[in-house]
């Protein structure tokens, strides 16, 4: 059955890439009491203690070198899929709930006379789950005159990243100091993608096919950055380069599964059959990429204004877990699978603007790019974001005291389009049409500095 197999293609496929998120996405979070509020641009800035990540050479001159924590109290995160024929209803995944964090602090120690930190933070936080389902009546040639066909297909996926490190950083001279900090960091996925649909005929005719994708993985890898911070006054420039990641060790299971059951190629012989991998236990890696970021504040009068550009290098394929083809029997076949991961270069931007009210007050604002990186690979994909992300911020910093209190707002939003894509032999249904993935995201932010 040519149009039930191309059917349940173009379900999953669509599900999936609606439920895209941003794992392929470098700027997508932000860290810092008042580096949230001006979407990170802090290369060229000694703001708050989120230096140690930014650009460590900063860090030897935060001004208020006190306990920092950060995080955004509430994000409102959704993937809309939105057919091009509006009488198809949109499904959604949305996740609402405490958005990531960052800690960071001095320790009680100097090294080389250079001041010493620490810092936790989440780089990357995705949970989606999203589901969706389609029904047609589809007219046939001969000898099956017409279909009923439905299908069903579910994106879910959680995904982790967690760096812990610690920062050395010394003023050099009064205008230049430098750093560096050395991050451990872990990095978990679970994705799985699961599909199925179902056809009937006339007089008694019935198919159907399932997929089942599932990976899940925990990958162990180190990377140190490098920074040098110059102020001149009214103009501080900063440089800060970061290491490609390199892997320690690694583990995790996979499995997909593809069958059919029913007379699919109506010669009137039931057809049964099923395409398997599975792997327990196999050793897993992640990359990333090299980067070099620079930055520049200027003020003017009572007004600062930040720039941030950073490249990112190219990750070259690789395999992130290869699934081995399993023991076969009668009707099942067994095939190897891998799951790769690879990455193109990607520039990213953004701008901020500091004014200062008081002296216990001062606003902010700021625009960034967030690039995605994606990039095809020969294996199945762990990636699973292809779009462009933008971001604004604004908000306030407030002086109580020893205390500070920072209150804000962010937006994100990108948009893509879907191809609906079948096997080379199947048909497109017809009311199988483009589709266009939006995501978005809102962010209400409270930061407190001791």
């Amino acid at each position: 059955m040519v149009i039930c197999a191309a059917l349940c293609f173009a379900i999953v496929a669509s599900s999936g890439a609606g439920a895209r998120a941003q794992d392929s996405h470098y700027w997508n979070l932000h860290y810092g009491t008042r580096g949230e509020l001006v979407s990170g641009v802090m290369v060229g800035s000694a703001l708050d203690l989120s230096s140690s990540y930014y650009n460590p050479g900063a860090f030897a001159r935060t001004e208020k070198p006190s306990v920092l924590l950060t995080g955004s109290v509430f994000a409102l995160q959704k993937v809309t899929l939105v057919s091009a024929d509006t009488s198809q209803e949109s499904p959604a995944a949305t996740n609402n709930g405490p958005s990531p964090s960052m800690v960071a602090g001095l320790l009680p120690m100097k090294w080389f006379g250079g001041r010493m930190g620490y810092s936790f933070l989440t780089r990357q936080q995705l949970d989606f789950r999203l589901v969706v389902r389609n029904g047609v009546f589809v007219g046939n040639s001969q000898p099956i005159d017409s279909l009923s066909i439905g299908g069903e297909a579910m994106f879910d996926q959680r995904l982790r990243e967690y760096w812990g490190g610690v920062t050395w950083s010394k003023n050099l001279s009064d205008r230049y100091s430098a750093g560096t900090t050395v991050y451990g960091v872990r990095r978990s996925q679970r994705t799985r993608l699961q599909g199925l649909v179902q056809a009937f005929g006339a007089d008694g005719y019935g198919a159907s096919g399932t997929t089942v994708k599932e990976l899940d993985y925990r990958a162990i890898r180190v990377l140190a950055k490098f920074g040098l911070l110059a102020d001149f006054g009214r103009t501080i420039v900063g440089i800060s380069f970061t290491t490609p990641g390199l892997h320690l060790f690694g583990s995790g299971t996979a499995e997909d599964v593809s069958s059919i059951t029913g007379d699919v190629d109506f010669d009137g012989i039931p057809d049964g059959a099923a395409i398997i991998s599975f792997a327990q236990d196999q050793d897993a890696e992640y990359h990333s990429p090299a980067s070099v970021a620079l930055g520049l504040s200027r003020e003017l009068g009572a007004t600062t204004l930040h720039v941030t550009t950073e490249y990112f290098g190219v990750v070259d394929p690789y395999t992130v877990l290869a699934s081995p083809a399993p023991v076969t029997g009668p009707g099942v076949t067994g095939i190897a699978v891998d799951y790769d991961n690879a990455a193109k270069s990607v520039w990213n931007a953004g701008v901020g603007v500091e004014h200062r009210f008081s002296d216990k007050g001062t606003g902010y604002a700021a625009f960034v790019t967030d690039r995605s990186s994606a990039r095809p690979v020969e294996g199945i994909s762990v990636v699973v974001s292809d779009w462009n992300i933008y971001h604004v911020s604004g908000g306030a910093a407030l002086e109580f005291g020893t205390t500070e209190l920072t209150l804000g707002m962010a937006f994100a939003w990108g948009s893509n389009t879907i191809q609906p894509t079948v096997p080379p032999t199947g048909d497109l249904p017809p009311n199988l049409v483009p589709a266009e993935a939006r995501y978005s995201r809102m962010k209400f932010i409270i930061g407190i500095a001791l």
